[in-house]
Formats: C-alpha cells, structure tokens, sequence
C-alpha cells in the first residue's frame, strides 16, 4: 500500500512539472497533460500545448500572482476548452491593432496584411499600414483609449489587441460588452529590451507561427549577447545621459529602464545606473546640468538639429555633449507627421538598439556600421 501511494505521488508531480488541467466545459473529469513553451527572457505571459488547445496565459504586472486574461486557441472551433478563458480560433484572419509596437512583430511573422484596423494613423510609420489606410483596407478607429465603438462593431475583427494601461476602463468594458475578442498585450512592462522582444512568441501563437517566431527570436537573442559580450573588455565607459527639458520637467532613463540597459550592455557609464526605477526619473534641467553636464554623450533629444535645439532651450550650450557635437535624436527612421520606426519595429530588433548604442558609445568597435534608428545631429 505505501509503494501504491509513492507511485500516485510521483505521478502527482510528474503532472505537475509538464502542466495538467482537467477540461472542465465538457465534463471531462480526465487531467490533460501540457507541454510548456520555453521563454527565455519573458515574464509576462505563458504558452502552454494540450492536445486539442493551447493555453495562452497573460499575467498581471500590476498584482504579482494574478492572471490578468486566459485564452484558449484552437484549430476547430467545435474543440471543448475549460470555462476560464477565451476560445480563439486559429490562425486569425482579422486584427485590430490598438498599438503601433505590435507592427514590428506582425511585419517579422508575415502577418501584416491581417491587420483590418489600427487607433489613429497620424504617429504611424510602418509604411505597409499607411499604404492599407490610404487604400481604406485598414479602418482607423480613432484615439487608443477611446476608440469609436461603433466602428469598431461594423468592422468586426476576429481579434482586438490592446495595450491594456487599465483592463477594467470603460472603453475596455465597452469593447467587451459589444462580443468581441478582447486580447491584451503587456510586452511593453517587461522588464528587458530581450524580454520585451520576446513577445513575439505570444502573437505568433495566434497566427499559428510559434516555429517561426522561436527562430526569429532565437537569431535576435544570439545577436545581442555576442554584441553584448564584444564590449566586456571596454574599460573606458564614456559618460551618458538621454532626454531633454519639456515645460520645466527633465525625465530622465530610470537606473531599470530599457534605456538604461542599453547604456549598461554597451558599456556606458550612467549617473543613474544603479537607481532601481524601471521608467522614468524626473527632474528640472538645473539637475540635469549638474548630473550630466560635463557627460561626453547626449542622446534622445526631440531635435533634428544642435541649431533647433539650442533654439528650444539656450542652456543646453553648456553641456559638454552639446559643445563636442556629441548628440543624437531616435528620428533617422521617422516621417513627417510623426510615426517613428524606434517604437515600431525597435521593439521587436533590441539587437539592433544595442548595436546603434554600441556604435554611439564606442564607433571604433563598429566601423562599418550605419546607424538604424539614431540620428546625429548635425
């Protein structure tokens, strides 16, 4: 009898370590055992295989152990799933995108042309969108948190991605009353550039492209820690801030942040490196100057040149960076009405962030290299 025990307990475990559920909607009392995806560097969210579904978790970053949505993806929509998800059949055929950062993944995966409807145009890049907008096969629905509803209803898209700043909002509630499938997408509170990129596994789960997506990440992923490790023999790390005075207020790269990161794995030295504060710190541009005014590097300015800048504030002739000609915008992949491709497809390329950080900080180490997404003001 106590080996009998020991095997249902092992078994127990064994259930446990691979995933187990019992598929409660159809009554089926039987546990199902799960294949877990491996995530390297993601913590947001889960993929889990059963043999009829695929469980596709989102956590919530704001309560630590909490489920923020559950979906269940299925090939034929006759499948039985547990009752605490969404069912979503797969591959999906029609996309609301309510944020530009999914663009970059979407373009990766082939899977652009999905794309039915999108917030507002106006800060758009990704020259594939524009085109399916002005052409009218792409649907603008209006501002991200107060999208037009109605619209929204007639277009119909299997699948409504959104950011999800406030999952319990009225426009949410709204979005969620009218039927539709509701799915949120939380890439952008990872906590590294790699585990933001890393998300591109959770939309390729939707379109049925998980294969593909863990190549493309692997490749992304291989790229950042060899350039990552290139630059451990640095010892001179050049001095490095980013951001610029608005209206009184400096926000300055949290010591957590994703910029942050970039200084630190491109070997810069950064007042606020060992700070603990994953956005942004702010400050007045008297404190910027004490911090960084003798900084040899200056990046990030709303500027396309030192002229325009100086123009916006005639206190930035004092920083070091700015006398040395030593400043950089994020606007060398931008057009005229505001879309920007470092917040488009730099989501998805952190390899290639950290590569334009590298050529910034130290160009010797990258002599061939263009720069992607800075721009040197001239």
């Amino acid at each position: 009898m106590k080996r009998i025990k020991l095997f249902a307990v092992c078994v127990g475990l064994l259930m446990l370590a691979v995933g187990c559920r019992s598929d409660r909607s159809s009554g089926d009392s039987v546990s199902l055992q799960g294949t877990k995806v491996a995530l390297t560097h993601a913590k947001g969210f889960d993929i889990t295989h059963y043999g009829r579904f695929t469980e596709v978790t989102v956590f919530n970053p704001w309560k630590k152990g909490e489920v923020l949505d559950r979906y269940y993806l299925v090939k034929n929509d006759t499948v039985s799933v547990p009752d605490n998800g969404r069912k979503i059949q797969i591959p999906v055929s029609s996309l609301m995108a309510n944020s530009s950062t999914y663009f970059g993944f979407l373009e990766m995966l082939g899977e652009l042309d999905k794309v039915t409807g999108v917030g507002k145009g106006q800060y758009i890049y990704n020259p594939t969108i524009l085109k399916g907008i002005e052409e009218g096969k792409i649907k603008e629905l209006g501002e991200s948190f107060n999208l037009d509803i109605e619209r929204l209803m007639m277009l119909r898209p299997q699948v409504v991605m959104t950011t999800a700043y406030n999952a319990e909002d009225e426009n949410t509630k709204r979005m969620r009353q009218s039927g539709l499938n509701i799915v949120f997408n939380v890439e952008w509170m990872e906590p590294s550039v790699l585990g933001r990129a890393e998300w591109i596994k959770f939309m390729a789960a939707f379109f049925d492209k998980e294969a593909l997506a863990d190549s493309l990440f692997r490749g992304i992923d291989e790229n950042y820690q060899s350039l990552k490790r290139s630059m451990e023999p640095c010892k001179e790390l050049p001095q490095i801030f980013s951001g610029q005075d608005y209206r009184g207020t400096w926000s300055m790269a949290g010591g957590k942040s994703y910029t942050a990161e970039l200084f630190r794995d491109a070997r810069a030295s950064y007042y606020y490196a060992s700070d603990t504060t994953a956005t942004s710190i702010s400050g007045t541009i008297e404190e910027a100057m004490m911090r960084f005014g003798k900084a040899d590097l200056w990046i990030g300015v709303q500027a396309s040149s030192r002229d325009e800048l100086l123009q916006m504030n005639p206190k930035y002739a004092v920083f070091k960076a700015f006398k040395e000609g030593n400043v950089w915008n994020i606007n060398k992949r931008s057009n005229a009405a505001g879309g920007n491709d470092y917040w488009e497809s730099g989501v998805a390329r952190p390899d290639l962030l950290l590569k334009d950080m590298i050529k910034i900080c130290h160009p010797d180490s990258l002599p061939e290299y263009g720069l992607t997404y800075y721009e040197h003001l001239k």
